[in-house]
C-alpha cells in the first residue's frame, strides 16, 4: 500500500483509480456529487475511477492498493461540473415522486452518474432508491438479478450497497427475458415508492445499439412512467429518446478519461460477485412440495406411450427419466455420445413436431438459481445436487429460508463460481 496526500486549492481536479481509499484530512471536496468533509471516508473501487474536486482549500490522504494512481485532471476532459449541474436540474425539476432512468454505451459512465445522481439527492434530503436493472455486470446483486437498494449514505459503488429486494431474472444477456426485467423494474419501482422514495435511479445495461435494444430502452422507460432519462455518451442515441420524450431526455457527455476494463475484468468482476452471494451453506429442497420455475422439473410424468417410444429409440441404460409438458418433452440422459446424438435425430423425427429437451445429467448441476423466501425476496443460490428419483435437489445460498418457490437459470458455473456456459436449459 501506498499513501499520498493531495493539497487542493478551491475548483482543482484530480482523478483516483482504484482501488483506494480517500480520507479528507482538511476542508471540503467533491467526489461523485457526495460533498465530504474533515474525517469522511470515501472508497474507490478496483476498476474504478473518480475525480476528487477541491470546494475549498482542502487536503485528501489517499491509500493506494494494487495499480491504484492518482493524476490532475482538467475540466476540458473530465464533465464532472456538467454532470452535478445537470443532477441538481434533474432534482429540482422532480415531482414529489421522481423516477429517472440513466442509459448509454457499455462503460460510458451509466453507473457513476446513477450514483452521483443518488448523491446529490441525499444531500438535498431526499429518501432515495436505486434499481440496478444490468443484468450482465450486476452490482447490487448477483449477475442475472435486478437489484433494489435504499442508500442511507454517499455511494461510491452501487456493488458496495446491501440489497433490499432482488428479482431473479436467469439470463446475464437482457436481450432473451426483456420482459422479466422490465416487470421487475417495474415492480421494485412500486415497491420503492410505497415505502416513501422520493427519487427513483434506474441504472441500465449497455445494450444500446439495434432496433431490439431500442425498443427495449423505450418500452422500459414507457413502463417506469420515468420522469426523466439521462443519456451518456452517445448522441445518437439521445437523438432517438427525443423524439420520443420530448423534454425529458438529457445528454451528457462521457469523461474522456477512465479507468479500462476489458472482457477479461468484467468475468472476473462477476466470478467475485457470484461468490459474495453464492458462497453460503447448503440448504435442502423438496422440488414436489415447492414449485420450481425455469426448469423441466416443472413437468409432469410422460404418458407411458411416449416414454416407452423414447426408451426404445435412445436404450433403457441412456434414458434417466422423461418429463412432459404441453408442446414437448424433457428427456433426462445418463450419458450423451455420438452414437445417443444420432438415436436423438431418429426420436425428433418420430415425436412429430413435439418440442424436444435433452437434459444430460452430467451437466445438470452448477445453476445459477433463487430461492424465493416469504417475503419475496430472491436469494440468489447455486443448485449443486439434485436426486431426480427423490425429487430432492440441494443449493448453496447464504439465506435461511424458508423458501416458497425455486427458480433457475440458463447459466452454469464452475465450482469456482467462472461462467462456463450459458444459453440452455440446465435441469
Amino acid at each position: 500500500m501506498v499513501k499520498v496526500t493531495l493539497e487542493l486549492e478551491a475548483g482543482d481536479l484530480v482523478r483516483v483509480f482504484g482501488p483506494a481509499l480517500l480520507r479528507v484530512t482538511g476542508g471540503r471536496v467533491s467526489i461523485l456529487g457526495a460533498e465530504l468533509g474533515v474525517g469522511d471516508v470515501f472508497p474507490v473501487g478496483e476498476f474504478r475511477s473518480y475525480v476528487v474536486k477541491g470546494l475549498t482549500l482542502s487536503s485528501v490522504e489517499v491509500e493506494l492498493e494494487k495499480d491504484a494512481r492518482v493524476e490532475l485532471a482538467s475540466p476540458e476532459e473530465e464533465p464532472y461540473d456538467e454532470w452535478v449541474e445537470t443532477a441538481d436540474s434533474i432534482i429540482s425539476a422532480c415531482s414529489e415522486q421522481c423516477t429517472v432512468l440513466v442509459m448509454g454505451p457499455t462503460d460510458s459512465g451509466k453507473t457513476s452518474f446513477a450514483a452521483l445522481l443518488a448523491n446529490r439527492g441525499i444531500r438535498s434530503g431526499l429518501r432515495v432508491a436505486i434499481i440496478d436493472a444490468d443484468v450482465g455486470q450486476a452490482d447490487i446483486g448477483p449477475p442475472g438479478f435486478v437489484g433494489l437498494a435504499y442508500p442511507r449514505t454517499w455511494v461510491s459503488w452501487l456493488r458496495f450497497l446491501e440489497p433490499y429486494m432482488l428479482r431473479f431474472i436467469g439470463s446475464i444477456e437482457p436481450s432473451p427475458l426483456i420482459g422479466r426485467i422490465i416487470s421487475a423494474c417495474v415492480e421494485l419501482q412500486a415497491i420503492a415508492l410505497r415505502e416513501g422514495s422520493q427519487l427513483v435511479v434506474v441504472d441500465s445495461d449497455g445494450w444500446v445499439e439495434g432496433w431490439s435494444a431500442l425498443e427495449y430502452k423505450v418500452d422500459l422507460a414507457r413502463a417506469l412512467k420515468a420522469e426523466h432519462v439521462a443519456v451518456i455518451g452517445d448522441d445518437r442515441l439521445a437523438n432517438y429518446m427525443s423524439r420520443l420524450f420530448p423534454g425529458r431526455v438529457h445528454r451528457l457527455v462521457r469523461p474522456m478519461v477512465q479507468a479500462v476494463r476489458d472482457v477479461g475484468d468484467r468475468r472476473r468482476l462477476r466470478q467475485e460477485n457470484y461468490r459474495r452471494f453464492l458462497e453460503g451453506n447448503l440448504v435442502e429442497i423438496d422440488l414436489d412440495k415447492t414449485p420450481v420455475y425455469g426448469s423441466c422439473l416443472s413437468g409432469y410424468k410422460a404418458e407411458r406411450r411416449l416414454e416407452n417410444l423414447v426408451r426404445g429409440i435412445l436404450g433403457e441404460d441412456v434414458v434417466e427419466t422423461v418429463s412432459e409438458y404441453p408442446g414437448g418433452l424433457c428427456v433426462y440422459l445418463k450419458e450423451v455420445n455420438q452414437e445417443v446424438q444420432q438415436s436423438l435425430k431418429e426420436l425428433q423425427k418420430k415425436l412429430q413436431g413435439l418440442e424436444l429437451i435433452v437434459i444430460p445429467l452430467d451437466t445438470a448441476t452448477m445453476i445459477l438459481s433463487a430461492l424465493r423466501d416469504e417475503r419475496g425476496f430472491d436469494c440468489p443460490a447455486l443448485l449443486v445436487n439434485i436426486d431426480l428419483n427423490s425429487r430432492r435437489a440441494w443449493f448453496k445460498t447464504t439465506c435461511k429460508g424458508p423458501f416458497k418457490a425455486v427458480l433457475l437459470s440458463r447459466v452454469r458455473l464452475s465450482e469456482d463460481y467462472r461462467e462456463v456456459a450459458r444459453g440452455r436449459i440446465w435441469i
